[in-house]
């Protein structure tokens, strides 16, 4: 066992020294962007955890615009990869609001405006605008089990949506009891 003990020299750098580059970032964003405080921060920060996978995958913040010596009721500017993107988002807008001001606990964001850009540089080349398809496991032998049992509904619409449940609760306890 080496129990050699290295001995600090300064003006020269290590191992010990390094960080990772997000706790270097982190606090001079919280420095750069103070005066439009912490909702400004964890909206870039932090999107897909507020907005979900879904709507993440296709659009991402710019910014948050408040009017003067307000802290609240802001219009966030977001920017989308298409017109069917914005589109999409126009009609989730309610529903994107309440999941940004549930997550702050107040009314930080009343308004959303919605930017048709080009897909940011760090996304794929291919098209992105709709979340992949979810791949089911299921066996035959439960394939029947769930078709029994949504049978009985009337509603082929309805049908279809408790199959595809069934897969999917299947598919999830398949991949948990794998970990």
């Amino acid at each position: 066992m080496n129990t050699k003990k290295t001995e600090y020299i300064p003006g020269q750098r290590n191992a010990a020294d390094l960080q990772a580059l997000s706790q270097t970032l982190l606090p001079f964003s919280k420095q750069l962007l103070g005066a439009r405080g912490f909702v400004t921060i964890d909206i870039l920060t932090k999107w897909t955890e507020i907005a979900g996978e879904d709507i993440a995958l296709y659009s991402w913040p710019e910014c948050i615009d408040f009017k003067r010596g307000e802290k609240n009721n802001g219009t966030l500017f977001l920017n989308v990869i298409s017109g069917a993107c914005a589109l999409e988002l126009q009609h989730r807008e309610k529903f994107i609001l309440e999941k940004i001001n549930t997550y702050f606990g107040y009314n930080a964001v009343s308004k959303l405006k919605i930017l048709q850009t080009s897909a940011p540089p760090s996304a794929p080349k291919e098209d992105i605008s709709a979340p992949p398809a979810k791949k089911t496991l299921v066996t035959p032998q439960e394939e029947t089990y769930i078709n029994d049992l949504s049978r009985e509904v009337s509603s082929p619409r309805l049908q279809e949506l408790l199959r595809r449940l069934g897969e999917d609760v299947f598919t999830d306890n398949r991949k948990e009891n794998k970990k």
